[in-house]
């Protein structure tokens, strides 16, 4: 028989529904109060950057140094140099519609930077002492984390942070973490770590199962990681059992080239040889995965003095020597359509973030490896073009902030051509990657290898620095002393 309520009972009982849902929603309104203070904060931390571009001309004039950057490394202005006024609307573009080469020169010209071969100049070295305790510092970080994979995860490819968890099939069960550690390991004069990680690379690392469960692996992270790894260990140590590894594991790799179309394939099975490109690039190469791959692949011949697999890794340069840069920028699409052998840049982007960063990194440092040889003189010119066409077209400044950054470039039209850059279709998208703070270390790295000109070097030099000051800020203005991947340009969102 079913229990039968009485209208009092009923009523009380509607009225602890009520209460229920009242405290339900009460909840709700808190934690939304809650996130949207969190979001309030991060999103202010670098609010007051402008939203659009202004113009030029004049501006190296009524540009001055911001107080604030003064008071985080603890100096004064200099005397007669006052701060930036904050109601500035607009950043100043170095380098829009065509005339941005020239102004670069200006602004950096005006900041008075001393020569970086300068003699004369005054440069207040780190203490020895400071320097030592920093090293140790790093190391002992080092140690601490390597110590936790060793003891949670050992031989897995990565290890979960929170949970101590192995993680095993996040690269291909492949040891990724140990394998892309120990050249750190090395350099940092840890032996034994080095040697029990050596002792598990010729005992247990094996990559005979990859494919086998259906999946197909990264091509790129593969060879930049596992390959690259294992002859960044070899050149190290001279162990012979990493270029013995790095031999095994790239032989299982090169099926995933395309000699016709002469790029690698992003996503490979090596147990049943399929191949294909990612979905989400619209089943097209990007830059960073075919272009990123030269230093391991020369490398690899000159040990095993086949060549086959410098031949692979270089088909790709000279891809880029018959199209050229988009509209003679110097800079490349993000997108590769390997089919029609052209720079697909429907959809794509110009950019030195995500998608194309180490593509431009490696130009110079394959042609640095080569020994400067002067068939690979090619390298240091598209190296140097890259730099030009990003001082004009992507390096742009913000007043308030007194900070420069790099922007990215829709690129709508196809392929190539000689309409100029900056047109209505191509599209200003104020952003800059966390990827891009490695472009202050490549300009240096730039200005080390080439001892002639020296106009460039010091223009580079003091490029470096100011672009490295964007990317100290980006951790130095979180709450949490955190960079963000990405950072949205008036203000971080």
């Amino acid at each position: 028989m079913l229990p039968s309520y009485s209208p009092k009972g009923r009523k009380r009982s509607q009225q602890l529904q009520l209460w229920k849902r009242t405290g339900l929603l009460i909840g709700a309104i808190i934690l939304s109060l809650f996130l949207w203070v969190q979001y309030t904060i991060l999103t202010t931390s670098l609010g007051g950057v402008p939203t659009h571009v202004g113009e030029l001309q004049g501006a190296t004039k009524q540009v001055s140094q911001h107080n604030e950057q003064a008071h985080l490394r603890g100096n004064e202005h200099t005397q007669g140099q006052e701060p930036a006024k904050d109601n500035a609307a607009n950043p100043v573009s170095v380098g829009g519609g065509g005339e941005g080469a020239g102004h670069v020169e200006e602004m950096l010209a005006d900041e008075d930077v001393a020569d970086v071969e300068d003699p004369n100049q005054t440069v207040t070295a780190v203490p020895s002492e400071q320097q030592e305790a920093r090293r140790l510092a790093v190391r002992k970080a080092m140690k601490f984390a390597w110590g936790n994979y060793e003891e949670h995860a050992f031989g897995g490819d990565e290890v979960d942070p929170k949970s101590g968890w192995k993680l095993n099939n996040v690269w291909g069960d492949i040891a990724c973490s140990l394998v892309d550690g120990m050249d750190t390991l090395w350099i940092m004069d840890l032996k034994d770590e080095f040697q029990r990680a050596r002792d598990y690379v010729a005992n247990q690392l094996d990559f005979s199962h990859l494919g086998r469960d259906g999946n197909k692996v990264s091509v790129f992270e593969t060879i930049i990681r596992e390959v690259g790894g294992l002859l960044s260990a070899f050149d190290l140590s001279g162990d012979t059992i990493f270029k013995q590894k790095a031999k095994e594991l790239m032989d299982l790799l090169t099926p995933a080239y395309d000699e016709q179309e002469g790029v690698f394939y992003t996503l490979f099975n090596p147990h049943t040889k399929e191949k294909t490109f990612a979905s989400w690039a619209g089943y097209r190469a990007h830059i960073a995965d075919v272009g990123t791959l030269q230093l391991e692949t020369r490398y690899l011949s000159d040990i095993t003095g086949d060549p086959k697999y410098a031949e692979m890794g270089d088909a790709f340069y000279q891809i880029l020597k018959r199209e050229g840069s988009y509209k003679n920028t110097g800079l490349f699409p993000v997108h590769f359509n390997s089919g029609l052998g052209k720079f697909d840049s429907r959809g794509s982007v110009i950019t030195l973030g995500a998608l194309g960063d180490s593509f431009y990194e490696y130009l110079l440092k394959v042609y640095i490896y080569s020994g400067k040889r002067e068939e690979d003189e090619y390298l240091r010119d598209l190296y140097d073009d890259a730099v030009r066409g990003m001082e004009e077209h992507l390096l742009y400044f913000s007043i308030p902030d007194d900070l420069y950054f790099l922007q990215e470039m829709k690129v709508p039209s196809f392929s190539c051509g000689t309409t100029p850059l900056n047109t209505a279709a191509d599209i200003a998208v104020q952003r800059m990657d966390h990827l891009l703070c490695f472009v202050p270390g490549l300009l240096a790295l730039g200005t080390l290898s080439e001892t002639e000109d020296h106009a460039k070097n010091t223009k580079h030099l003091e490029l470096a620095e100011k672009l490295m000051e964007t990317c100290y800020q980006l951790y130095h203005r979180q709450p949490t002393g955190l960079s963000p991947d990405i950072v949205s340009f008036p203000k971080m969102r």
